[in-house]
This record gives structure tokens, sequence and C-alpha cells, in this order.
């Protein structure tokens, strides 16, 4: 059965799948995200078998519409369209909006990783991507390269452009507040939810401090 949602909403906890190839464990974690009330699951796995990929992506997607929640795939256009999932989220090595548009139609989101480039963000902007991503915010275990962006970047794209912004990288509840103070709406979390020993409590936790603001 397809999922019915209302116009797409990017804002709030947008949980990103580890490396996990334990589809049983990954199912476990990811329920435990949906029932502490995270609003997207974005579905990514560099290191899985196309096969076992398939696998793990079809399990989840039946998960997240029993949970009435979206999921996003990530630098899959093909695998979105085969599980008629939320969206697709590009990066700079990945596919472009044009293709991805072309391949899933006008009715599905594609979000692009902007990490801390102006160019790229006013790129996805006049594309007309659904949503863009910045970050790292701060240090990350899952990305210790990545490029950094500062609170001041954050503040002035948000001011700039009215496009939804998906803030990355190292949030933790001690210094997501930093962010939000910032006006983020949504934050991006891997091993901010699952390497933390209480995932559904912790997930409960980020979004009352997204509620206070």
């Amino acid at each position: 059965m397809m999922m019915m949602v209302d116009a797409p909403i990017i804002k709030g906890i947008y949980a990103i799948t580890p490396e996990e190839t334990n589809v049983e464990i990954l199912i476990t974690q990811v329920e435990a995200c949906l029932k502490g009330g995270v609003s997207l699951i974005q579905y990514r796995s560099k290191l899985l078998t196309t096969k076992d990929k398939y696998r793990q992506a079809e399990r989840l997607k039946q998960l997240c519409d029993q949970y009435n929640k979206l999921l996003i795939i990530n630098d899959d256009i093909k695998l979105c369209r085969h599980l008629d999932a939320f969206g697709v989220h590009l990066g700079k090595d990945d596919d472009n909006i044009e293709k991805a548009r072309k391949l899933l139609g006008p009715n599905k989101i594609v979000g692009i990783s902007c990490y801390n480039d102006w160019h790229r963000i006013k790129m996805a902007v006049t594309a007309q991507a659904d949503y863009i991503a910045l970050g790292a915010c701060f240090s990350t275990s899952t990305k210790p390269y990545a490029p950094k962006v500062s609170l001041e970047m954050i503040a002035s794209v948000i001011k700039k452009y009215e496009i939804p912004i998906v803030v990355i990288g190292g949030i933790t509840l001690d210094n997501v507040p930093l962010l939000l103070e910032q006006g983020v709406k949504s934050i991006a979390l891997i091993n901010g939810l699952f390497k933390q020993q209480n995932i559904e409590m912790t997930a409960r936790q980020f979004n009352q401090l997204l509620k206070e603001r």
C-alpha cells in the first residue's frame, strides 16, 4: 500500500542509517528511531552487494510505511524508483538533479549535499532541489575529513534562502542548541542516534530540544 503523506516537509530529526550488514539489527535500530519520533529515514549503504542492499531497503520501506514515515534513498535513483520511496539524496559525486527528476518524476523529492560550498547551494536552489544539506557542523568520526560549515554560514544560508535546510555532522544533545540558535529546523543524525545505548530515548530527547525552539 502506498503511504499517504501531506506536502513534503523536511524538518525534525532526519536519521541516516549506519553501515549495518545485519538486516534484523538494522530494522530493530530504525524502529527504535521511529518510536522516538524521527521524521525521516535515509537509507545509506556503501558496502553491501546490490542484492543485499535491495533486501535491506525493501524491509526498511515496509517499516517506514507501517509507521507512516518517510524513506529517502542515498545516492541510488534506481533503488528509489524500485521502492517508490519518498525521494533521493545526492552528493557531489552522485547523479545530478536533472537526471533524478527525469527518472523519478515530479512527485519525488531530491535533496542535495552542499557541504560548506556557496556555489553548490546556489546551484541546488536554481535547479529547484527540494532541500539542501550543510555540514559537517562539528567533528565527526563518520566522515573525519569532511569540510566544516560554520554556524555563521548556516545562519546566513537560512536567512538568504527559503529552501529547507538539514544540517549534519557530529551533532549531539550537548551541541545541538548551538544549531537551533541559528534557526535550524532539521538535524541529520547517524552516530548521534545509532551509537547510543537507548536509541528511542535519545530520539525523544532530541525531539524535545527541537520542540522547545
